[in-house]
């Protein structure tokens, strides 16, 4: 039935999914193909009505290390993620995971533990992931460079040096330091995973391997097209840079780059107000709208961020206003 007895630490794969029969078999075959034997896996299933549970289900009565965690009530991403954290095994000594349409190499596990296994001081490990069927991401490290203290990782990832976190299948992650922070994802956040990084980076270090050892698929229609389209990373850049950026930064360094996000923040805006289409989509004021209060709750009261905010708001206004006015024309509905 596939169960191993082992010494290696215990990782614990999960899999929040919702209706995501379409690429699931996929992803679990990727697990079962591991290189490395001690793991067990939980696929926590969103009130999906698809092919999702039996496929699930089937898999789960053919080993025993794979359970499979039904809930009837639908929630959003970022609550059915914290499902899947909150349900890691406490046996486990590090988590792992992975999108219902994506999948990870075989040697993901036995790499990224070993890296992990240099300090116990590793809350993070990372690797290179295909995006698509074309790109590698999470570039920007040297490549003798494998074991990073966190600090640094916030440091590079704040002042957009690179970005070697990437989004969660692309992360192994040591439990006990995950169970610190409940809920792991916080809930207001467009991108909780990169806040979450941050937070156990400021604390803890990272490691990196060398090597595409995760795939991350590129569907139309996904969470990060939406977060191209109404740019959530700007506004969530910003919030990171207050609240992680005063530990980790020279006061220069924090001024000079918290400026240049405001401005960019402030000239993307004044570019959106001619759009059509922008001026149609509701969800983009409220997002704004909200991450506008958020900014400024989160500021403390900085006057550089008031004045960005100020002008984003007006902004924002004379869009909201616009588009009362709109009344859609038959070809604007086909």
């Amino acid at each position: 039935m596939g169960e191993t007895v082992s010494s290696q630490p215990l990782v614990d794969v999960v899999t929040p999914v919702h209706n995501g029969g379409k690429y699931l078999v996929e992803c679990i075959e990727s697990v079962l193909a591991q290189t490395y034997a001690d793991w067990h896996f939980t696929i926590v299933d969103n009130a999906s009505d698809d092919e999702t549970p039996d496929i699930a289900s089937r898999y789960a009565a053919r080993d025993s290390r794979i359970r499979h965690l039904r809930f009837e009530e639908f929630v959003d991403a970022t609550a059915s993620y914290n499902r899947a954290f909150a349900a890691v095994i406490d046996e486990s000594e590090f988590c792992k995971v992975v999108g219902a349409d994506d999948w990870l190499y075989p040697e993901c596990l036995e790499r990224m533990v070993a890296a992990a296994d240099g300090s116990d001081s590793v809350a993070v490990v990372s690797a290179y992931q295909l995006w698509g069927q074309e790109r590698v991401h999470l570039l920007g490290l040297p490549y003798s460079t494998t074991f990073v203290p966190g600090r640094d990782i916030v440091r590079g990832t704040l002042l957009g040096d690179f970005n070697v976190t990437g989004g969660p299948t692309a992360l192994l992650l040591r439990s006990a330091y995950v169970r610190e922070r409940v809920p792991f994802y916080e809930g207001d956040l467009f991108h909780p995973d990169t806040d979450a990084a941050l937070w156990l980076l400021s604390r803890y270090d990272f490691a990196f391997v060398h090597q595409v050892l995760t795939f991350r698929r590129e569907e139309p229609g996904a969470r990060i097209t939406r977060a191209y389209a109404i740019n959530s990373h700007l506004p969530e850049d910003i919030l990171f840079l207050l609240r992680y950026g005063g530990a980790v930064l020279s006061e220069p360094e924090y001024r000079t780059r918290l400026h240049e996000l405001l401005r960019a923040y402030v000239r993307w805006h004044g570019r959106q107000l001619p759009r059509p289409s922008r001026l149609r989509d509701e969800h983009f004021f409220a997002f704004h709208q909200a991450k506008r209060k958020q900014l400024l709750a989160g500021s403390e009261g900085r006057r550089d961020v008031k004045l960005a905010m100020t002008i984003v708001g007006a902004m924002l206004q004379r869009g909201a206003v616009h588009s009362l006015r709109y009344r859609p024309r038959a070809a604007d509905v086909q």
